[in-house]
């Protein structure tokens, strides 16, 4: 490799000597070689003229001298010596020339041999220098790699000192780390069985206020209904509300997550002093009856003699009053109600008042008006959203009402509702929804016929599993729609005006007007179509029992309506809604006697009706008859629910 360098240096070295001497040497030397090519041309070319003329050597040593010439040859003539004249100065001259070129030519190579040994030396030279670098240059490559050799062993070394370092630096690391996730663990491990107690504290908390409020309702449940619980009940007072007082100051402690065991024990104690005083309070009343029987046994004894005297007497009373009895309806108020109508709904009239009685102390706490916001939104939110979309639909709607009404916890929208937060948060729920159903009639299904059957569905489905619910539902009924009674008041002695049409059904604008006729009409048909679709709706499939109340009270309706007095406008518009919506079902299940109805109506009702209607209600009552006893079917209502639905 290095005498291939060599080589080519030495080369380039010539080169570049060759192309100098070229350019910095005498410029003369090549001009007169250039003269010399072009003399030599000339002369071989007048050479090759006199050769056919010239037939013995003319020039040099070999050529003859002029005495030595043929003495025989013929003086050449004028013309030939003058030619041979010119032709001997031609050759001279040549001659000249080549000498002089002969000269230059020495010259030149004299020159050139002095210039070729000083490119020789200069290339000695610059052959021995170019080895020396190269000699100093393989010097400088070998200490350096010696010293990198000598860095690369330094660094490992120092590198495997700072592996030794760095591995018991990882391992102390690693310790540490160790040591910080077993703290961690540990720690997430208390908070989380923190948690967890927190969680046990307030299920349990929330189970003994769930057993509080169950309680409580079934102590106040005893209290409405039992006559002689009124005797013993002030005993009590105290201890109940010091019960409630502090299950309330305990779930404001829950709310705050400030819980421990203590509150714990503590809600547990009161839950079994509440049923303790449940239990007391059963036992004096049932104390307080076998007293009173007692009591009433030793009259009963000690009058007994006295009662077989007068007991053929009383007989004959009681005899004659019942006679006095049964005729006395019939002749005082057959046109209006019949008085085991009226007795039930003056019956339901004081459920409502006393059941509404139970949550007044709620309505009137300023401090639960969250509580009563958040009742009423869990209440108004599925039943404002209920359709017939589809029976998943109306299952979620039911689903969330049944949880609201059963004391659980209620998502709605953004917050969770449980209705026993409050002892009276079931009595208020249960009541608000009643409501609220019944209201539907009026708000909803008046103006949207079709709505009335989800909302039957709804309800039924609810009226079979809270009985007293259904109560609630019927005196609403009664309350805002006297005619499903049914009864027409009439205007009594002293009654004003206000008075009679508020009892009618109508209502009052704020400056005082009564409801105008066509308004009164469609809100009562709203109210009364709703009705008749909880005649006819079926319980779904989830739920094993009937519709409890069903086709039978409709018809039990249906007969007390026909046999009061008619009025105008109001009977024909819920006869021909009755028809219209119950009709179809009606017929499916009484067959001819549903027919023997329809045909009195038509026959005998109708004619009653005629002398006092002559508005558009009873001419569309009319039609509808005709149609239906001429074609003998009757189309069941639009928007009816398949029994399949849900």
């Amino acid at each position: 490799m290095d005498s291939s360098r060599d080589d080519s240096t030495i080369e380039d070295i010539f080169l570049y000597n060759n192309s100098s001497y070229t350019r910095k040497g005498d410029v003369s030397i090549s001009e007169h070689l250039a003269d010399f090519e072009r003399m030599r041309i000339s002369a071989l070319t007048k050479a090759a003229v006199m050769s056919p003329h010239v037939k013995y050597v003319t020039i040099g040593p070999n050529s003859p001298l002029k005495k030595e010439l043929p003495e025989a040859v013929e003086p050449p003539k004028k013309e030939t010596i003058k030619e041979a004249t010119l032709i001997e100065d031609k050759v001279r001259q040549d001659l000249r020339y080549t000498l002089i070129m002969k000269e230059y030519e020495a010259k030149l190579q004299e020159a050139s041999e002095t210039i070729f040994k000083g490119l020789i030396g200069r290339m000695v030279e610059n052959h021995t220098e170019v080895q020396e670098r190269c000699r100093r240059k393989l010097a400088e490559e070998c200490r350096s790699k010696i010293l990198e050799m000598r860095k690369l062993q330094l660094l490992r070394e120092m590198q495997a000192n700072d592996n030794c370092f760095i591995l018991e630096k990882a391992r102390e690391d690693q310790q540490k780390n160790e040591m910080l996730n077993r703290q961690r663990l540990e720690s997430m491990n208390r908070v989380l069985e923190e948690q967890n107690r927190a969680t046990a504290r307030f299920a349990a908390i929330t189970d003994s206020h769930t057993k509080i409020c169950i309680c409580y309702n079934e102590i106040t449940t005893t209290l409405n209904t039992d006559p002689y619980s009124k005797h013993i009940f002030n005993k009590y007072v105290p201890l109940i509300n010091s019960v409630v007082t502090n299950i309330c100051a305990i779930m404001d402690l829950c709310s705050s997550d400030q819980t421990s065991d203590k509150e714990v024990k503590q809600a547990e104690v009161l839950s079994v002093n509440l049923a303790n005083i449940k239990t007391k309070i059963i036992q004096d009343i049932n104390a307080l009856k076998q007293e009173e029987i007692n009591t009433r046994n030793k009259e009963e004894a000690l009058k007994q003699q006295e009662l077989e005297r007068n007991k053929a007497e009383e007989q004959k009373a009681a005899e004659l009053a019942r006679k006095a009895a049964a005729e006395q309806p019939k002749k005082a108020v057959p046109m209006f109600f019949s008085s085991k109508n009226y007795n039930y709904y003056e019956e339901l009239g004081i459920f409502l008042e006393q059941y509404e009685g139970q949550y007044k102390e709620l309505l009137e706490n300023a401090n639960l008006k969250k509580f009563r916001f958040d009742c009423q939104k869990a209440v108004n939110t599925p039943v404002n959203a209920l359709s017939s979309v589809s029976g998943m639909h109306i299952r979620d709607k039911y689903d969330k009402l049944s949880k609201l009404l059963k004391g659980e916890k209620v998502q709605v929208l953004d917050i969770y509702v449980t209705a026993t937060q409050h002892p009276h948060g079931l009595a208020y729920c249960t009541a608000l929804l009643a409501k609220k159903i019944v209201r539907q009639g009026d708000l909803l299904v008046s103006s949207n016929p079709e709505a009335a059957f989800p909302l039957a569905a709804l309800t039924v489905a609810l009226w079979a599993q809270f009985p007293d619910f259904g109560k609630l539902i019927e005196a609403y009924f009664h309350k805002l729609c006297p005619y499903l009674v049914p009864m027409f008041l009439p205007q009594r002695e002293g009654q004003t005006d206000k008075e009679f049409y508020l009892s009618r059904g109508y209502t009052y604008s704020e400056e005082g007007a009564v409801e105008k006729q066509d308004k009164f009409l469609k809100r009562m048909s709203g109210i009364f179509r709703l009705r008749c679709a909880i005649w006819i709706a079926t319980t779904p499939k989830f739920i094993n029992a009937p519709n409890p109340h069903g086709l039978q009270h409709g018809w039990r309706w249906l007969a007390s309506f026909i046999n009061l007095r008619p009025e105008p406008d109001i009977c024909a518009t819920l006869l021909n809604d009755f028809f219209s919506v119950c009709g179809s079902q009606f017929n499916k299940h009484y067959g001819k006697q549903f027919l023997k109805v329809l045909k009195l109506v038509n026959s005998q009702y109708m004619v009653v009706l005629q002398n006092i209607d002559e508005g558009g209600p009873k001419t569309r009552l009319e039609v509808f008859l005709q149609n239906i006893l001429s074609t003998g079917l009757i189309p069941p209502p639009t928007g009816l629910l398949n029994p399949n639905t849900w």
